[in-house]
């Protein structure tokens, strides 16, 4: 809560407690009085009743009585109109002052849920930064085959890939064929929708900005090859005002610094704990370090689609729609695919403009149309090993002749 609104809620509830104190005050005073008159009329009852008593005439009555009395009504009426006007305007601060408030205890309860209730904590890693888990490979018939380590993925970006709405679903049924258990009762666990809402408040808290989130990716791949980022960073800045990144206006990579890139883009396992790579859903195996092994094979804990011959399903555009801004559950995506909402958008903030979008950071997903770019081409060439050969020897002249 910012020291503006504490300030201005802090006004309200002292000009609430002043006129409270003044209402109680003269509540008091005019008890006391009456107290004082009925003392003197103990014993005395019948020569001192008041319909008995003399009072006013009618002249003194309608002069300085009347106008007294006038002028007491018009002090209540000015109180009145002022007091509303002034209640009115004030509205909106008691309002945001109660939203705050109230997603301040959502975002707690979702962090006991989190780090006690749940035990998230356990595999995604304090403020959701990634983390492992144990899991159990069985075969089809249940038969234990291996125990390995399971990257848990970083939360910290993931309202920036993922809707809400597809948060929430996860969290109901979880992954089959993952570590991830179903915590919602509609999926069979135990917690209510109010709960799951509660989590997803509190993983609102911990998002990464855009910029953190940007820097770390960037970083990574500056680590892998420093050549290639310091090239990838240019064609960045020359794409700067560029709304549409599927226009002839829009500047890619060279082809062999797009396969580079895309390589590393997919494979990106340390980062993030997975979140950001391809892999963890296209590779069987991936997830917990034995890609394409007989282990992986076994347990098809893959959740996306075999990409070898991707360029014969879906044009570019079509490739790039898809990993820029993701699937949504039923709805149509390439020439006869069905999405089921569970396909991230890695180039789109898929809360961006929506109700639940608490932070607003804006349209900017986690990767730049220029890596989302990379990773099409990337798999748009998985059928052939040979170009991403060949770029990788382009690349390494070109760092020699550097």
């Amino acid at each position: 809560m910012n020291a503006t609104l504490l300030a201005q809620m802090t006004t309200q509830r002292s000009v609430a407690y002043v006129l409270a104190f003044i209402v109680f005050v003269g509540g008091a005073f005019v008890i006391y009085t009456q107290m004082r008159k009925g003392r003197d009329e103990v014993g005395s009852e019948i020569e001192l009743a008041p319909n008995r008593k003399p009072y006013y005439d009618d002249a003194d009555l309608e002069s300085k009585r009347l106008n007294l009395a006038l002028w007491f009504a018009f002090g209540l009426l000015v109180i009145v109109a002022l007091s509303l006007p002034l209640y009115w305007l004030a509205e909106p601060g008691r309002q945001t002052g109660a939203r705050a408030t109230f997603l301040s205890t959502f975002e707690r309860r979702g962090e006991e849920l989190y780090v006690e209730g749940a035990q998230c904590v356990k595999c995604h890693g304090t403020a959701g930064v990634g983390g492992a888990a144990s899991f159990i490979i069985t075969d089809e018939d249940g038969q234990f085959i291996e125990q390995v380590t399971w990257q848990a993925p970083a939360l910290n970006a993931i309202l920036y890939r993922f809707s809400k709405a597809e948060v929430k679903d996860t969290l109901y049924y979880g992954r089959p064929g993952s570590p991830m258990a179903a915590w919602g009762t509609k999926g069979g666990g135990p917690f209510t929708e109010q709960q799951l809402d509660n989590i997803v408040d509190y993983l609102w808290a911990v998002q990464l900005t855009p910029e953190e989130v940007r820097a770390e990716v960037d970083k990574a791949i500056e680590s892998r090859d420093a050549a290639l980022a310091l090239r990838m960073q240019g064609v960045r800045a020359k794409n700067e005002g560029v709304e549409d990144p599927t226009t002839d206006a829009f500047t890619r990579l060279s082809k062999d610094d797009e396969l580079l890139l895309g390589e590393i883009m997919f494979n990106m396992n340390d980062v993030a704990a997975g979140a950001y790579s391809c892999a963890r859903c296209h590779v069987p195996g991936a997830a917990f370090g034995q890609p394409w092994s007989s282990v992986s094979q076994v347990a098809r804990t893959g959740i996306g689609f075999n990409l070898i011959g991707v360029e014969r399903v879906l044009t570019e555009r079509q490739h790039f729609a898809l990993i820029n801004a993701g699937s949504e559950f039923g709805r149509p995506y390439g020439a006869s695919r069905i999405g089921s909402g569970r396909m991230p958008g890695f180039g789109l903030n898929a809360n961006n403009g929506t109700p639940d979008d608490r932070r607003q950071f804006g349209a900017a997903g986690t990767l730049s149309p220029e890596q989302v770019w990379a990773v099409v081409t990337y798999e748009r060439n998985l059928s052939s090993e040979r170009a991403v050969t060949e770029a990788a020897a382009v690349s390494k002249q070109e760092s020699a002749g550097n």
